[in-house]
């Protein structure tokens, strides 16, 4: 393995990581390894992680809408939603009464209700509230995401059932409760691809590993995909190979067999 990617909500975080996860990416470091995350999160809420973890490649946000050098202040790659399929999408979002968070490639907008279950499911997030007129005034500047949130899950399947007619969109659950809809080219596999190769290195030599569905794709492209023990049962069927949970550090265990292993 030369290349290691890491999902970061319930992969290698839970409102912050452990010491055994810090150590790990460190001996990865250390050693020479390719280290770097892939998050559904956008940049702006994901770079302080980043920071933390001394990762010095580009990264994958926003379901691989977005592909970032932190080092160098270059972006790799984007996908973008349009504004006109961005006002379809919401137009939706608003006949099903789902609330919902905009991603622009600056910073995230939402109503006070929307932000108000993001904090209450995943702790502080930076997001500028803004009225439903104000948010649409926003899709001009680059619609990297639109992330629905709802208690409801079979009204969230409705909800994907009528946008996957939209062929200009991808709409992947990223947890339980959240349903992230992307340019139809955005997904984790697609950045994964993108990003090895601009790093020169095969695909055969990454490890993926993470714990949603909207790590299939990613796992589905690397030499090895991994998903958490306490991962979404879809990712867990795609998966070579099925790790300990979040609470046993899955992650670190996972590097263990497959990586670091040949470093003893």
């Amino acid at each position: 393995m030369k290349l290691i990617v890491a999902d970061l909500d319930g992969t290698l975080i839970h409102k912050g990581f452990t010491k055994e996860t810090l150590n790990t990416v460190k001996k990865l470091q250390d050693q020479g390894f390719v280290f770097t995350i892939a998050t559904g999160r956008h940049i702006s809420t994901a770079k302080d992680y980043v920071k933390e973890l001394n990762v010095k490649y580009p990264a994958i946000y926003s379901n691989g809408a977005y592909i970032y050098d932190m080092e160098n202040n270059k972006v790799i790659y984007q996908a973008l939603i349009d504004e006109s399929t961005a006002l379809q999408t919401i137009k939706i979002c608003n006949s099903h009464h789902m609330d919902f968070i905009i991603y622009t490639i600056d910073h995230i907008y939402a109503t006070q209700k929307a932000k108000d279950k993001m904090i209450s499911r995943i702790g502080n997030y930076d997001v500028d509230v803004v009225s439903d007129e104000e948010l649409k005034i926003h899709l001009k500047k680059g619609i990297i995401k639109i992330l629905v949130i709802d208690d409801d899950i079979e009204q969230i399947n409705k909800l994907r059932k009528e946008l996957n007619h939209i062929k200009e969109i991808y709409p992947i659950q990223s947890q339980k409760h959240f349903l992230d809809i992307g340019h139809h080219l955005a997904n984790k596999g697609n950045a994964l691809s993108i990003l090895a190769k601009y790093l020169n290195v095969s695909l055969k030599d990454t490890m993926a590993i993470g714990d949603q569905e909207n790590d299939i794709k990613m796992i589905q492209v690397a030499g090895v995909g991994v998903a958490m023990g306490d991962g979404s049962s879809l990712l867990k069927d795609e998966a070579d190979y099925v790790t300990k949970s979040f609470v046993d550090n899955g992650f670190s265990y996972a590097v263990e067999q497959f990586v670091l292993i040949n470093k003893k």
